[in-house]
């Protein structure tokens, strides 16, 4: 179970009030090994206190030539406690299903904001499969993973934002990564531009690691556009 989707740096580096409100996304990621192609439809809302809740649905379409669903989710997340004005602690969670069963997460953030244009996000988050698969031993048991999170926000210009960030799976069952490994990393660098109070258009650049299928790096693009009401 990987989880594709836009996690919450923007929320952490610009005020909630920003983007405050209901919004829908699409976004369209392209995979340099496997030369495959997977699009998303979302629809969320953020209330002003920083809460919010997203509804996603993926579909692979390959190399544009087949159209698949490939998972539904449904993320919600809280700001639960923020002993001072620059620390915030926000649990949160989601669930999702695709062909192979269902499955879910849950997650803490530690958001410090340092100055105005940055803060440091760490989260730990829980990944859990619902269903078994077979395992290196032949057995069948749950491919959970542990992973662990940065995310290094940084607020260009009023408009222009940057993230960096890396992330580490450590399988919890005997399993290995897509790398041959029981642990692999994915790292992000993700480039926003607010163009007004409406429209956010979105670049992701992602290493994902190897991948022994193609015995190659695999690289992903992802463009994105959110539009909120």
């Amino acid at each position: 179970m990987k989880k594709l989707t836009l996690l919450l740096t923007l929320s952490s580096v610009i005020p909630a009030s920003a983007f405050a409100g209901a919004y829908v996304e699409t976004r369209e990621a392209y995979n340099t090994a496997s030369d495959l192609n997977e699009v998303i439809l979302r629809a969320g809302y953020n209330f002003d206190m920083g809460a919010g809740l997203m509804f996603t649905n993926a579909y692979n379409v390959g190399r544009w030539d087949e159209i698949k669903h490939g998972y539904n989710e449904i993320e919600g997340w809280y700001p639960l406690f923020k002993p001072t004005d620059k620390l915030t602690f926000q649990p949160g969670g989601l669930i999702n299903d695709n062909s192979d069963g269902s499955g879910g997460a849950v997650y803490l953030d530690i958001n410090y904001k340092f100055i105005s244009y940055f803060n440091l996000t760490f989260r730990y988050r829980y990944n859990h499969s619902n269903y078994d698969t077979l395992d290196l031993n032949g057995d069948m048991d749950k491919n959970d993973t542990h992973e662990i999170a940065n995310y290094w926000n940084f607020k260009v210009t009023d408009s222009f934002f940057y993230t960096f960030e890396p992330h580490y799976f450590q399988r919890v069952n005997d399993y290995n990564s897509k790398n041959g490994k029981d642990h692999h990393w994915e790292i992000t660098n993700k480039f926003s531009y607010k163009i007004d109070q409406n429209w956010l258009p979105y670049l992701e650049l992602q290493w994902l690691d190897r991948w022994n299928t193609y015995n190659s790096e695999q690289y992903r693009i992802r463009l994105g556009l959110r539009y909120t009401f």
